[in-house]
């Protein structure tokens, strides 16, 4: 029996599709880490508020490729009042 190279197991991740393997992907986590303190640092700092353009209740636009408002989110944005960690 002769020796042939096309049976041995590759270790080659080519085959997959990008983010199939999320722990071969540490930029993926990096950003999605980012992504939620950025929101995090904004929910803490601002009140976000619907206004009186935001059509209540919500109409979904059918037409648009993504999941959005007919006439979009019109919020009001408020600063919170500074609090220090000895008023809890």
């Amino acid at each position: 029996m002769r020796f042939d190279r096309k049976f041995l197991p590759t270790k080659t991740l080519s085959s997959v599709g990008y983010g199939l393997i999320s722990e071969h992907v540490p930029g993926m986590r990096f950003g999605l880490m980012q992504a939620k303190v950025c929101l995090a640092a904004l929910l803490s700092r601002y009140l976000f508020e619907p206004c009186s353009k935001t059509p209540i209740p919500l109409v979904l636009d059918n037409k648009s490729v993504f999941t959005t408002a007919k006439g979009g989110i019109w919020l009001q944005v408020k600063g919170r009042e500074e609090t220090t960690l000895s008023e809890f």
